[in-house]
């Protein structure tokens, strides 16, 4: 999951801002590295391979942790980067480690970082067998298969594998066909909750706390009539003492007979223009089948 501080801590480490193209960058990546966040986001480190596996490796901060992730530059033999999990004592390198060739991957990060969404920047792109892999700015890795990317999958699987990464990590850019696809894009093509999860976090608690209760109300729901959440559940979100899940939207949307896309839809314009606090609308949406003739709570 994504947030707008995905890292708790960020460690440009030794000589790895050398990578970054000016003085601007390295002042940006200094920012990053002293500002820190309480509570329990994984935190990052950010290093030169050859910094990590040398003679006298150089001695990682005092934060990293079993959460710490580790953002690599490939710049010894690849078969040197076999040691590295071992000597991170990385059990999951998988989860935990992405190496990267091409070494603008930090200016790519630090441009991330400085994103409202870090979710929204490209950090590297490669292609496994009929897949597109793409590690986003905050660092977690997604898989979008070139069958349903738009556009792209109307290409020749050679063609499909000759893309480009856009110098900021804004999208990605396959030449032939001079198609350009963002994060966002690409996310929606193939995995619509992933994207709801990252809309929700985006509202502010107070204002989706009051829509929730204006649209059970609209409905004339009462707290006890969503299947799925108990009425205290209920009573919570709709009083600001807990944030509002994909899951827990899922079992709204199917209390007022909406695909989760038409929850959420109604949710944002409502979270967008807010009426005075405890005000209603006045309108009642129909439902599927007709209009409820349940009271309202």
């Amino acid at each position: 999951m994504s947030d707008a501080r995905p890292f708790s801590h960020i460690a440009f480490f030794g000589t790895v801002k050398d990578c970054l193209p000016d003085a601007e960058f390295r002042a940006l990546a200094k920012q990053l590295s002293a500002a820190a966040q309480a509570g329990p986001s994984p935190s990052l480190v950010v290093a030169l391979a050859s910094e990590l596996l040398g003679r006298d490796p150089l001695r990682l901060p005092d934060w990293v942790d079993t959460d710490t992730r580790y953002l690599v530059v490939l710049d010894v033999p690849e078969q040197a980067i076999l040691r590295l999990a071992s000597r991170l004592r990385l059990h999951k390198p998988d989860q935990r480690l992405q190496v990267c060739r091409d070494a603008s991957v930090v200016k790519r990060l630090v441009i991330a970082l400085e994103r409202p969404a870090p979710w929204e920047g490209i950090l590297d792109a490669y292609v496994l067998e009929d897949s597109l892999v793409v590690v986003l700015g905050d660092m977690s890795v997604r898989q979008f298969p070139f069958g349903k990317l738009p556009k792209v999958r109307r290409f020749e699987p050679a063609v499909a594998r000759q893309f480009e990464i856009d110098s900021a990590g804004s999208y990605l850019h396959w030449p032939d066909g001079e198609v350009h696809m963002g994060p966002s894009q690409m996310l929606q093509a193939v995995d619509p909750v992933y994207l709801s999860e990252v809309e929700i976090r985006r509202y502010q608690m107070e204002n989706v706390s009051q829509a929730l209760l204006d649209m059970r109300h609209d409905r004339r729901l009462k707290q006890t009539e969503i299947p799925g959440l108990s009425e205290r559940h209920v009573r919570r979100l709709e009083k600001e003492k807990v944030r509002l899940t994909v899951e827990a939207a899922s079992k709204f949307a199917d209390a007022f007979e909406l695909t989760l896309s038409e929850f959420l839809d109604e949710l944002s314009g409502l979270h967008r223009c807010p009426g005075p606090p405890g005000s209603r609308r006045s309108h009642t949406p129909p439902r599927r089948g007709g209009a409820s003739s349940r009271a309202s709570l």
